[in-house]
């Protein structure tokens, strides 16, 4: 028998070379480089003399000269200063001024904030819901438009309809007492109390007029003079339990 031949290196590197593949679907996705804002943050800032008001005021001048500065924000416990512009352009270009140069030896590392809204813009506090405004405390202000005008003083001419048509239906007509009745009648004095019958006249109507009078009657009672018993002045002794011996509270 021919022996069969062997396949040639070429042929089997090949093969090989087919069969690798690579799996890309647990790379990161690439870090994009930030967008353009006006906002540029300085940092890189270790000196703390860089936070000294003379060198901040050389740095805000020089960046100045490049473009106008609309905020300067110096911050020293982050080492950085946030500096914004009025425009994209002017941080681009300030920018590409300042990066990698050095202060006070220290190779400075500029980088774009977010973006800062140079328009004014009120900060005030919105109103709440009017539907609301009962459950603040205190009470909000009146309305723009309101008006303080003097209140009239209370009505003594006439009463309410409801204190009229109950005084019209009041009358008092004492009726005869049975004297078998267990209940004790209203003007017997009880032994030892006394009741005050003083009243006070609160309003007196003309005498052409038809509206009832009104009347105040003071009805409390004075305070009870009673004697008290030589038994209930003696007040029982509390005497005090002995607490058990501590071998015993063991034991139990």
């Amino acid at each position: 028998m021919e022996p069969s031949p062997r396949p040639s290196r070429s042929s089997s590197s090949a093969s090989r070379r087919s069969n690798l593949s690579l799996d890309l679907s647990n790379l990161p996705p690439p870090v994009l480089p930030t967008a353009p804002t006006n906002t540029l943050l300085f940092t890189n800032l270790n000196d703390v003399a860089v936070f000294l008001p003379e060198n901040l005021q050389t740095i805000r001048d020089l960046i100045t000269q490049t473009a106008p500065i609309h905020a300067f924000a110096p911050l020293k416990s982050f080492r950085r200063i946030v500096i914004s512009f009025f425009d994209e352009q002017a941080a681009i270009a300030v920018r590409q001024i300042w990066d990698a140069e050095h202060i006070l030896g220290q190779q400075l590392k500029v980088y774009f904030g977010q973006h800062t809204s140079v328009t004014a813009r009120d900060e005030h506090l919105a109103l709440p819901d009017a539907g609301k405004l009962f459950f603040i405390s205190p009470p909000p202000s009146p309305p723009h438009d309101w008006e303080m005008r003097l209140e009239d003083a209370p009505n003594k001419l006439v009463h309410a309809e409801d204190l009229a048509e109950a005084l019209a239906k009041l009358h008092h007509r004492p009726g005869p007492f049975d004297s078998t009745s267990p209940v004790t009648p209203p003007d017997s004095a009880l032994p030892g109390r006394t009741r005050s019958r003083s009243s006070t006249l609160i309003y007196k109507p003309n005498e052409q007029s038809t509206m009832p009078a009104v009347f105040v009657e003071d009805m409390t009672d004075e305070p009870e003079v009673e004697e008290l018993s030589p038994v209930d002045s003696s007040k029982p002794i509390m005497a005090h339990t002995s607490r058990p011996p501590v071998e015993l509270m063991s034991d139990a």
